[in-house]
This record gives C-alpha cells, sequence and structure tokens, in this order.
C-alpha cells in the first residue's frame, strides 16, 4: 500500500513541474485512474414540457419527488410559467405560477418537502428612452405548486439594468438566495461617456438577493465586480448559509473559477478554487457548477490543459473553507453543466461534448461509469446553457433542449443499485 502512494505522489510531483503552454492550466491535478468500462443506465422519460416551450427546469425535494418548471408562449405576445409534479410515473396537470408577459428566466427550488419557491425575470421597456431592461420576481407556492403567493420585486433601485443567468436557492430557515449578474443598461449611462460599451462592462456587478421567509424584507450585496460577465454564477445553500461560485477576472484576461461564501445578511472574501491561470481573451460562456453533501462541497468547471478545454472537478471538506487539487475529468469538451455531490467523497458530473455525457468522480482521482446519455441532433449543440441536472437518492434526472430538432426531454439516469 505504502509502495502505490508514493509512487503516486511522485507522478504528481513530477507533472508538476512539467512546461505548460502559454494560456493553459497551471500544474498540480490528480492523475486519473482508467475508469470502469460499466456505464449507468439512461432511460427517457415522457415529459409533460411541450416542445414549444422556451425553456425547462427540473428539481427534487428531500423526500425524492421531481417537480419540473417551463415556460412557453402564449397568443398576443403573452407568456405562462407552468410547473408539474412527477406522481409516481406519471405527471400532474400543470399549474400555473405567473402570466406575467415577457418572461426570459425562471427558476424554482424546494423549502423542505411541502413549499416551493420561483424566481422568474421579465424584459420591461425603458419609458421615454427605449430598449429593455430586465426584473426579478419571487412567489413561494404549496407542495405542488397549486397556489402562489402574490410575487415581490427584487431589485427595486432606481437604476435601469440588465440582468442576466440568475440563480435561486433555499435556507433551512425558508429564507431565500438568489444570485445574478447586474449589467447597466445603455440607456442609464450618462451623456458624456464616450465609450458606453467599455462603460457598461466596468460597471457590471454580481449581486446577491437575501429574501425574508415571509418576503417582508429583501438585502441586497454586491459581491464582486471584477469578474467573467457571460459566465453565469451557480448557488447552492445548506443551513445558514450558501456557497456561491463563479468565474473571476483577473488582470491580462485570467478566468479562473471563484467562490464566496454567502450568510443571511454578509459575504466572505473572494477565494480562488484553484490558480489554472487561464488565460483567455473572449468568454468561455461556461461558468462552474457547484453542489455540497453535509460538510462536503464539489465545484466542477471548464478551463484550458494543454491547449484543450478540460473539465476539471475540485473538493471541500471543511464546509467550503478551501478545496483541494483538482481531477481532470475530461478533455475536448464543450461545456460543464451539472455537479452533483452523492457522498462525503464522490461527486455526479455531466457535461457536453460530443454527447451529453455523465460520471462519477472521487476526490482521490477514480472516475467510475462514464456514460453517453444522449447526443444532439447532428452536427448541432444543446441550447445555451445546456442541460440541467437533480438528483434523488438512487437516480438523476437530465433535462435538455435540443434547438435545431425543437425538442425538449427530461432523461432518469439509475447511479444507484
Amino acid at each position: 500500500m505504502s509502495f502505490k502512494f508514493s509512487i503516486h505522489r511522485i507522478v504528481v510531483v513530477l507533472l508538476g513541474v512539467l512546461p505548460l503552454l502559454n494560456g493553459c492550466a497551471e500544474q498540480l491535478a490528480v492523475i486519473k485512474p482508467l475508469d470502469p468500462v460499466n456505464p449507468f443506465a439512461a432511460i427517457p422519460l415522457k415529459s409533460p414540457v411541450p416542445n414549444d416551450a422556451v425553456e425547462q427546469r427540473l428539481i427534487v425535494r428531500p423526500d425524492g419527488e421531481a417537480i419540473v418548471l417551463w415556460w412557453q408562449n402564449l397568443p398576443n405576445d403573452k407568456r405562462t410559467v407552468l410547473v408539474s409534479t412527477l406522481a409516481g410515473e406519471t405527471w400532474t396537470s400543470p399549474s400555473q405560477v405567473t402570466d406575467m408577459p415577457n418572461v426570459t428566466d425562471a427558476q424554482i427550488v424546494p423549502i423542505g418537502n411541502d413549499t416551493l419557491a420561483a424566481m422568474w425575470m421579465v424584459s420591461v421597456p425603458v419609458k421615454n428612452v427605449g430598449g429593455e431592461v430586465q426584473e426579478l420576481h419571487v412567489a413561494r407556492g404549496d407542495k405542488h405548486g397549486n397556489h402562489w403567493s402574490h410575487p415581490i420585486r427584487l431589485d427595486q433601485r432606481p437604476i435601469l439594468s440588465n440582468k442576466v443567468s440568475p440563480v435561486l436557492a433555499a435556507l433551512a430557515d425558508g429564507s431565500l438566495l438568489a444570485t445574478w449578474i447586474d449589467i447597466p443598461s445603455m440607456a442609464a449611462i450618462p451623456s458624456g461617456i464616450q465609450d458606453g460599451v467599455k462603460a457598461t462592462e466596468n460597471s457590471s456587478s454580481l449581486m446577491v438577493a437575501r429574501i425574508e421567509k415571509d418576503n417582508a424584507m429583501v438585502k441586497l450585496m454586491t459581491v464582486d465586480k471584477e469578474f467573467c460577465t457571460c459566465c453565469g454564477p451557480a448557488l447552492v445553500a445548506d443551513g445558514q448559509d450558501g456557497l456561491l461560485a463563479y468565474r473571476d477576472l483577473q488582470g491580462d484576461n485570467i478566468r479562473d473559477p471563484a467562490f464566496i461564501r454567502v450568510s443571511l445578511d454578509s459575504f466572505s472574501p473572494s477565494a480562488i478554487v484553484h490558480n489554472d491561470r487561464w488565460k483567455i481573451d473572449g468568454c468561455p460562456s461556461s461558468g462552474p457548477v457547484i453542489s455540497r453533501f453535509r460538510q462536503s462541497a464539489g465545484i466542477a468547471w471548464l478551463t484550458s490543459v494543454q491547449d484543450r478545454y478540460t473539465i476539471r472537478v475540485a473538493f471541500s471538506h471543511d464546509n467550503g473553507g478551501h478545496f483541494g487539487l483538482p481531477v481532470d475529468l475530461e478533455s475536448n469538451i464543450a461545456s460543464v453543466n451539472g455537479i452533483e455531490m452523492d457522498s462525503p467523497h464522490s461527486a455526479l458530473v455531466v457535461w457536453t461534448g460530443q454527447a451529453l455525457r455523465l460520471a462519477r468522480v472521487y476526490d482521490d482521482g477514480r472516475i467510475e461509469h462514464r456514460t453517453d446519455v444522449l447526443k444532439p441532433t447532428q452536427g448541432q449543440a444543446f441550447k445555451w446553457p445546456g442541460p440541467r441536472m437533480a438528483k434523488t437518492k438512487d437516480d438523476v434526472f437530465i433535462t435538455w433542449n435540443d434547438e435545431q430538432s425543437k425538442k425538449l426531454g427530461i432523461v432518469k439516469v439509475k447511479v444507484n443499485e
């Protein structure tokens, strides 16, 4: 046993001193052994979501019941946001969350087993100026989403802004955390600024809002202003705080994954997950994903290793205090789309490349059950930002949207026998 451990350590150290190509990730990644050949079993599910829906989101309550939310166009430029619950093998009749017009995004989270919370984003015209900005609204519903509270608007500042990549999470006490990227509207930039585009980019903010459990108060926090604005953040809550993962932006276009701990009314300084030192002048358009399991957490992200897009996964065992050396999962991929911790030392990761793929990754470098779940239409890709994943005790649900074939679907994957 000691001989194997020593050889492993020697290999890791040797890799750390190898020269790297410009723009590629730094050394110190755990060496991955060959993974078992047996893939997971993936089964397409009949879905209540119509193929003409704009997009869908699926969640799983602590009791294992799955709920899917989607929004779709209606006549006269209207939209509706709907939810349905998987009861056994049958989906319930859809219930309406909101009929606000111009919905452009929506999220749903469980609050325990008996309550839901939904957040949706709508585009609204800017009076007397032209163009559009976005508003975020939150409401709470019963167990199956049949009845919803009156929605509240999160950001009521008199500042015109575009909002992108909203994410919602629920704390144990029923309060909510929401995050989004806030980009000032061009219409809101004072006259006299010559380079409006540059001014807008330089003034973007990564925002977090805390919503009280009775929706009586919303606290807004600007947690970072130097970050990659076209890579969406990820947020996961557990107990009384949340972990926010996003792509940092440092001088000379270094774009590495970072995280912040968010409590009820404060947040920690930003910390880098791993110094890949990935220099890229454009935007990867793929933010990190994050998951928690008791005192452990896992983050997966896209980077560049030897000039190839690569997925890395890192684990924390001190409740997100710091993350260990990353595991290189796969190269020549398009984006990383989801992570779900399934033990203190392992996580299920889903990503896209030539196919939608899933694997189990361990903090010691093992990679098991690499599975091709689904392939998109020939020569095409899944709709950005890609498939999503949610986990029960023994299964994961993966939702996908193939724009080319105009189909949306759900796949159920058995991950525990």
